[in-house]
């Protein structure tokens, strides 16, 4: 999958005069952004500010093992202390506000910042529930043009950093939660990416590709893991105010490294407090609208929304099914 990610980016940068128009790439149209679930794919002229709202919500039900459904009682026998299984999960909801803002200090040079306020509920098997809410890591980040040229092409290299604000103690009761409900990672965080962009008269397209680097153990001793991550998307421009998009995203996220010893006497009872039932690999499909104001008192505005739904998935250990994600957001830029 990474090879093949690669090489279509290759062949779309190098090898696609078709797909480029005569003009700079600009952001004033419906398509000039990426479909709103992608993060730092545009960048401002100098002077220029963006305020941003996203609200995402991602369900998760069902129980996988590997790339295969398995039934309550099969993974059950792999956590024998989980009580028929009736202590492993059933379904999770977990709903992500993000509020951002991004300033060019230069036509080079475009800095961004995030919060992100989570809001989880996960359903056992046993019918009981657990919830957390809080704020989740701040995202700090700069943008810096690579490429841009007059014929609707720009590339920029993105450099972020992950702060550990969000809470790594989150309980149910006098109960710790497991790692998925738990706000944050409480590591620092570097988030490296890069991004291509292009545009034709109607039609736009854009790659970027980057991870998650943990730099650090947080105080529990324990890392979330490195995470890979490529997006690859292409927009129509329906109206001079509406578009749609298409995208195909992968995700490689690794089990942890390290363990809370916290949940050391709990990861027999449930895949929640287990750090080698962490990691997946994921690979969806988003459908995206998009909507510019192009005038009147809302113009600059801009509207979104996406569905997403898996492809294929691979998870590490016994896993909670990716069902669906949709995200919905508000931009303004001046």
């Amino acid at each position: 999958m990474n090879h093949l990610f690669l090489k279509f980016l290759a062949i779309l940068t190098l090898a696609c005069p078709a797909l480029a128009h005569e003009g700079p790439w600009t952001a004033s149209r419906p398509d000039g952004h990426a479909p709103i679930s992608v993060m730092g794919d545009h960048m401002h002229k100098m002077g220029e500010w963006m305020v941003s709202y996203r609200y995402m919500t991602m369900d998760m039900k069902g129980l996988k093992k590997g790339s295969s459904d398995i039934a309550k009682a099969q993974a059950a026998a792999l956590y024998p202390m989980s009580m028929m299984g009736n202590m492993l999960p059933k379904e999770m909801t977990m709903d992500m506000h993000m509020l951002g803002t991004m300033h060019a200090i230069s036509d080079k040079w475009t800095f961004m910042g995030m919060v992100n306020y989570l809001d989880n509920e996960m359903s056992m098997q046993s019918g009981m529930k657990m919830e957390s809410s809080g704020v989740s890591d701040v995202k700090l980040g700069g943008l810096y043009e690579l490429l841009s040229t007059d014929h609707g092409r720009r590339a920029h290299l993105n450099l972020g950093l992950s702060l550990p604000t969000g809470s790594i103690d989150e309980k149910s009761g006098s109960n710790l939660l497991g790692y998925g409900m738990q706000l944050g990672s409480g590591t620092w965080d570097f988030n490296p990416a890069i991004t291509f962009l292009g545009q034709t008269e109607d039609y736009s397209w854009g790659a970027q590709l980057g991870g998650v680097l943990r730099m650090n153990d947080n105080k529990q001793d324990y890392n979330l893991g490195n995470r890979l991550e490529g997006s690859l998307w292409g927009a129509r421009k329906i109206t001079d105010s509406i578009s749609a998009s298409v995208k195909f995203d992968y995700l490689s996220q690794s089990d942890l490294d390290g363990e809370d010893s916290r949940m050391m006497m709990m990861k027999t009872m449930s895949s929640a407090f287990d750090p080698k039932a962490q990691g997946r690999d994921v690979s969806t499909l988003g459908l995206g609208l998009n909507y510019y104001f192009q005038d009147g008192s809302l113009q600059g505005h801009r509207i979104a929304a996406e569905w997403e739904t898996p492809i294929s998935q691979n998870v590490n250990g016994v896993q909670l099914e990716l069902d669906s994600v949709w995200t919905l957001g508000w931009q303004y830029a001046w």
